[in-house]
């Protein structure tokens, strides 16, 4: 059985759920996870992860010296051919770059997988647009979560003989499906980290505007960030203090019951003043789908081609506030429709999203560049 590397930095944040997804699905490779920082090790467990912070504290001050002068790990190459690697996984952009001397050390194929920020916002750095060239020049093959972000990955000059779209998957076990007849008719879920580019702030507009014909919805707020503060002052000033609840961050267990409940997600993605966007799709958008959650969203990066154009929800332009509202209020009063597109989102998470099926997909493409 080949092995693969999966190089994530940190290993592992709570947002990045995914990337453990794609690490305990594979299904014809062994993987190992490289990582300089760990945390959450006992929240996603994996068979083999290595270290690099532990060891002799003078190696891993030499790290630390290379790693600052070079950016790239310098004791991953001699590592991978201890493990006897077939190939490396790295995910996102710059552990792309970060992972070039290990192949030409280890002498074996490269995988980046492109996520958002690095395709979005990194390029904008000299430095980065420097080390993405040559990451371009060397990599064997980038991976984009949809045709959006392929196209964009092209556009910062990736060559397009290289990139494959390798959508999301995700764990329909954890998302049985729920009819919107069953769920709480008064909820409004948002559920993203406070940033500026998941859209809050027109989100809480729109619901406002959708709660002048609905007295008694509430708006539950799922995700923490820097925005918070300014985000509670807005809904305190809009006089909604007593309907709008700020959850902070939850286990994903508890996340999975919110989802569960809600009646619609609102997911108002936008391009951020920083031009940092989604990049592909969200993770919490797919979660939705396969729970049977109606969504409101917006026409921004790949949603528009998870959601089929929205014939899984409804969709608006960036920042348009009355679109939101009004896609929130034919998700409340047309409980008809609802559960047709809640299907819809269903069906096409159990055709192009399931965790097999992406592993299978993944694979594919690790067999292409052993070739």
């Amino acid at each position: 059985m080949p092995t693969v590397i999966h190089s994530v930095n940190p290993y592992l944040e709570p947002t990045t759920l995914w990337i453990h997804d794609q690490i305990r699905s594979h299904i014809r490779y062994r993987p190992i996870v490289y990582a300089r920082y760990v945390r959450n090790r006992e929240r996603f467990p994996v068979e083999r992860l290595v270290d690099f912070t532990r060891g002799n504290a003078i190696r891993r001050f030499c790290d630390q010296v290379v790693f600052r002068l070079k950016g790239t790990y310098p004791r991953y190459g001699d590592r991978a051919r201890l493990d006897g690697a077939d190939l490396i996984h790295a995910h996102f952009g710059q552990e792309g770059f970060r992972c070039l001397a290990a192949k030409r050390t280890a002498k074996i194929p490269l995988v980046t997988t492109f996520y958002g920020f690095d395709v979005s916002a990194l390029p904008k750095i000299p430095v980065w647009k420097s080390r993405f060239k040559r990451l371009f020049a060397e990599g064997d093959l980038f991976l984009a979560e949809g045709p959006y972000m392929a196209a964009n990955l092209c556009k910062i000059g990736c060559p397009e003989s290289k990139v494959r779209v390798q959508t999301i998957g995700i764990d329909l076990d954890a998302f049985p499906y729920r009819a919107p007849s069953e769920r709480d008719g008064n909820e409004i879920l948002m559920y993203a980290s406070l940033r500026e580019k998941k859209g809050h702030r027109y989100g809480i507009d729109a619901f406002k505007k959708a709660s002048e014909l609905n007295p008694d919805l509430r708006l539950t707020i799922i995700g923490d960030g820097p925005l918070r503060p300014q985000l509670e002052r807005q809904a305190r000033d809009s006089g909604l203090e007593d309907r709008v609840t700020f959850m902070g961050n939850l286990p994903h267990d508890a996340c999975i019951d919110v989802v569960g409940k809600a009646n619609t997600l609102l997911y108002p993605s936008l391009t951020a003043s920083d031009g940092d966007t989604e990049g592909g799709a969200p993770v919490g958008i797919l979660e939705a789908m396969a729970s049977g959650l109606p969504i409101v969203s917006t026409r921004h990066a790949d949603i528009p081609f998870v959601m089929k154009d929205g014939d899984c929800g409804w969709l608006a332009n960036e920042r348009d506030v009355d679109g939101l509202a009004e896609g929130l209020q034919a998700s409340l009063s047309d409980p008809e429709e609802a559960e047709k597109r809640a299907e819809a989102g269903r069906e096409a998470v159990e055709a192009r999203h399931t965790l097999e099926s992406r592993a299978r997909s993944l694979e594919s493409h690790y067999d292409e560049v052993l070739r």
